[in-house]
């Protein structure tokens, strides 16, 4: 018998969705920092709940019908600020290596990255892998919408057997060609089953016990995955370590029991406001927190020079990744304020975007 106290977990993160934006964000800063690497390497080698707890976001709430105009508005707010952080970083990139390479070669390998998105094809443009997210993020919504859109008429027998298929199949494929899938569309692939159960869990009730036993489930099997060294990287999708049954089985309950330990994490923040602040620009600090970096490389001790001592180093890595949040939230305060810088990177609708009004403006005279 539930019990009046027990709340459906989706009306829990309903309440927590800015708060768990907000740990999500911090730990994807905190495995950018070349600090924590140096300190601990191998915890991060079987990370991706950071990563793919922003996934399960949007199997979380409701369900949209894959329509134009849908397709549109996810283009503007996903994919705008992608190619403006992309061309940004790309020419960033160009002069602070001055790579030999020509224009033409550097322009054909921004169009690649901008078209498909993958992390392959972003880290050559860009130098940087982790812009594969928002395409992959496109990509992802957009075939779940789909395919909300196609079980209203048929039903969800199909689609979890090849959400199913799917996700076992993803890890055996290799191939050049892997990195001209566009949108991030095969780690979508491999996230979608997953999605779907998270979207079934959402209708359990959460009891107070749920929280702790979580947080525990999660240090015994991200703990094994740790110690045995595995490594899997979500984006470039190295999963080979998944083809064991066993590594599968442990990475499945670690992502799900981390998500479940955020929930309940991000409840306990009730009166941290701080954390919802940054929840509601994540978007903006992710994109944001790589420059952080680039100047703390600059003006703060090296991981190397750090390493001489553990506490010390300890200290440099929460202190770099404190300054990564801090000055990436103020400078995404500041700019979410201004109009041009809306209108360019952050428009609320695909018509709003500058060069397509100006181009619907034209063809208009």
């Amino acid at each position: 018998m539930n019990r009046p106290d027990q709340e459906l977990l989706v009306e829990k993160l309903s309440r927590v969705a800015n708060r768990l934006k907000g740990l999500l964000i911090l730990l994807v800063v905190l495995d950018h920092n070349d600090w924590f690497r140096q300190l601990a390497p191998q915890v991060f080698g079987p990370l991706t709940f950071h990563v793919i707890g922003f996934f399960f976001l949007a199997f979380s709430f409701s369900e949209k019908p894959l329509t134009l105009d849908f397709i549109a508005s996810r283009m503007a707010r996903y994919l705008v600020p992608f190619w403006c952080a992309l061309a940004l970083t790309s020419v960033a990139s160009s002069l602070i290596l001055k790579t030999d390479i020509s224009v033409f070669v550097a322009l054909e390998n921004f169009l690649a990255a901008a078209v498909v998105g993958s992390a392959s094809l972003v880290k050559t443009s860009s130098g940087l892998y982790m812009l594969w997210f928002l395409p992959c993020l496109f990509g992802l919504i957009c075939l779940l919408a789909g395919a909300d859109s196609w079980t209203r008429k048929h039903g969800p027998t199909a689609l979890y057997s090849l959400a199913l298929a799917g996700h076992l199949a993803i890890p055996f494929i290799k191939g050049v060609w892997v990195a001209w899938v566009p949108f991030g569309l095969l780690v979508a692939a491999y996230v979608f089953f997953l999605g779907l159960v998270w979207r079934q869990c959402l209708s359990f009730r959460w009891a107070p016990f749920w929280g702790p036993l979580a947080l525990a489930c999660f240090a015994v099997c991200y703990g094994y995955l740790v110690v045995n060294k595995v490594h899997i990287e979500l984006g470039t999708l190295e999963l080979s370590a998944l083809q064991n049954p066993s590594t599968w089985m442990l990475h499945f309950l670690s992502v799900f029991s981390a998500l479940l330990a955020l929930v309940w994490l991000a409840d306990g923040f009730k009166p941290r406001g701080w954390l919802e602040r940054i929840g509601e620009k994540s978007m903006l600090v992710y994109l944001i927190h790589p420059l952080s970096y680039l100047v703390l490389t600059k003006l703060w001790v090296s991981p190397g020079q750090a390493a001489s001592s553990i506490v010390m180093l300890l200290f440099h890595a929460c202190a770099t990744t404190a300054l990564a949040v801090a000055s990436a939230y103020v400078l995404s305060f500041f700019l979410s304020r201004s109009e041009v810088f809306s209108c360019w990177v952050t428009p609320s609708t695909w018509r709003q975007w500058p060069p397509l009004s100006y181009f619907r403006k034209a063809r208009a005279a």
